[in-house]
């Protein structure tokens, strides 16, 4: 990578010839994986280019394609011109300006620009980099429903924005990094797709308007400086995101949603869902705060250091970010998913939930489910005729004794949106298993009430929590 950035604004006259000779050439993802491996990406961000060199030798205009927007090698002016590239798109050593990504998810495909990864001087203060975990993580907990207008909060490379245009009737994207802007213009010119993209600073580009949905990748990481715009906001510990959360109600149309990424401090002394709890407190919003990760500072450190600075000053700026931790008893740092509603009516509610489970690839749908149960709840839950969802199995472990079968446990397992996982005994058991959406919850515990032998207010009084508790992480649905 050279020293100064390209810049994709000058990209995009070109834009439409672009696109049409990754048509041409067949470019996809699944074309992609099958030419190079799917084990591509994982060789690239070890540097490893002959893997791919030896998978695209063929001169194919996918092979080169291939060569100059994913490995990011030279290739000969005529290969290039075969294939369709501009001039423009080239520079002078041969290589491509910029990388693209074949991204595929939710059964949306786009090719997003960016710029080339880490350099022998580390990662450039404005570089736009390309779809990651993070990025990921947020479209994976995006609903996508249909809605009129969406809005891409610190769009980066634009992949929140294109992903929303499939379910959404307008788009807009902004970014405070003006490369970041040109970029998503360049994806969305490739994509053959309208998104309207503004640059300016959190929410100042946007003031005045309202969304149905919001979705968010700020810049989140809780960083002494400001050297990396993707990543430092320059604002002092976790602010950025608490100011996002305070200030999101005011583009918010009356139901509308909102899901972004998040960190959190838990400070000693300090309860550290309470943090994040405080920030909905007074925005006319219900909270859903899914916590992925609680890493211990020297680990935090170390996964960004490795991502940035690895064999740069990584040493010097260790000790630098966990002197600045010590200094504000941090004693570790959260990541999550914080998605939240805006009321029309009754008591605002939050909830954190600490999520450590492998879940869905998908699992936007829980948002939408977190809500609605938790409007249900809010009525009387024992008038609600509730239902097993559909993914629901139990799995039960059993020993042979004298008269069968003795079941020693019994795991209720989801297969779908957070997998959750856990256990229940016989009673728990066939209440569920009656829970068909036929029957109100207060006639199933009075039928149970009355086989078990028992009276029916006691019946209510133990099983009443499991059940919300078992509507909360979404077994049961209205």
């Amino acid at each position: 990578m050279t020293a100064t950035l390209p810049d994709p604004s000058a990209l995009l006259a070109d834009a439409l010839r672009v696109r049409d000779a990754l048509d041409r050439a067949g470019w996809s993802a699944e074309a992609l994986d099958d030419l190079i491996g799917t084990t591509a990406r994982t060789h690239l961000d070890r540097d490893e280019l002959a893997p791919v060199l030896r998978r695209t030798r063929d001169g194919s205009p996918l092979s080169t394609l291939a060569r100059l927007f994913v490995a990011g090698v030279p290739v000969e002016a005529a290969a290039a011109e075969a294939a369709g590239v501009p001039r423009s798109w080239l520079q002078r050593d041969g290589t491509a300006a910029i990388r693209l990504q074949a991204v595929v998810h939710g059964g949306v495909e786009a090719t997003l620009p960016h710029d080339a990864g880490r350099a022998a001087t580390g990662i450039h203060a404005d570089q736009v980099l390309g779809v990651g975990a993070a990025s990921l993580t947020l479209a994976a907990a995006t609903p996508r429903r249909t809605v009129g207008r969406t809005l891409d909060l610190g769009t980066g490379c634009g992949i929140q924005a294109l992903l929303a245009e499939d379910h959404a009737d307008l788009v807009v994207a902004t970014d405070r990094n003006p490369r970041a802007v040109a970029f998503t213009r360049l994806a969305a010119a490739l994509g053959g797709v309208e998104v309207d993209v503004r640059e300016g600073d959190l929410l100042e580009p946007v003031a005045g308007d309202a969304f149905d949905l919001v979705v968010s990748n700020p810049p989140f990481v809780v960083s002494p400086g400001a050297r990396y715009t993707y990543r430092d906001s320059g604002l002092e510990g976790d602010e950025v995101c608490r100011r996002i959360v305070r200030e999101l109600p005011g583009v918010l149309a009356p139901g509308g949603l909102a899901v972004l990424l998040v960190n959190w401090l838990h400070v000693e002394g300090e309860d550290g869902a309470g943090r994040v709890r405080s920030w909905l407190t007074d925005t006319g919003c219900d909270g859903w705060v899914v916590q992925r990760e609680l890493a211990a500072p020297e680990d935090y450190v170390t996964a960004w250091l490795r991502d940035t600075d690895e064999g740069v000053r990584f040493d010097a700026l260790y000790d630098e970010w966990l002197d600045w931790f010590e200094r504000r008893r941090v004693e570790a740092i959260a990541f999550g998913v914080l998605a939240m509603r805006r009321r029309t009516t009754g008591v605002p509610s939050v909830v954190v939930d600490d999520v450590t489970q492998p879940v869905a690839a998908t699992w936007g749908d829980e948002v939408l489910g977190h809500f609605a149960r938790k409007d249900a709840l809010e009525a009387n839950p024992l008038d609600v005729a509730w239902r097993l969802r559909a993914d629901v199995r139990l799995h039960q472990v059993a020993s042979r004794d004298d008269d069968g079968w003795l079941v020693e446990s019994s795991l209720l397992q989801q297969s779908a949106g957070l997998r959750w996982a856990g256990g229940t005994d016989e009673h728990g058991a066939a209440l569920l298993a009656a829970c068909d959406g036929s029957m109100p919850l207060r006639t199933l515990f009075a039928l149970l009430a009355a086989g078990a032998g028992i009276e029916e207010s006691e019946a209510v009084e133990t099983g009443l929590p499991v059940v919300r508790r078992l509507v909360e992480q979404g077994f049961l649905v209205p």
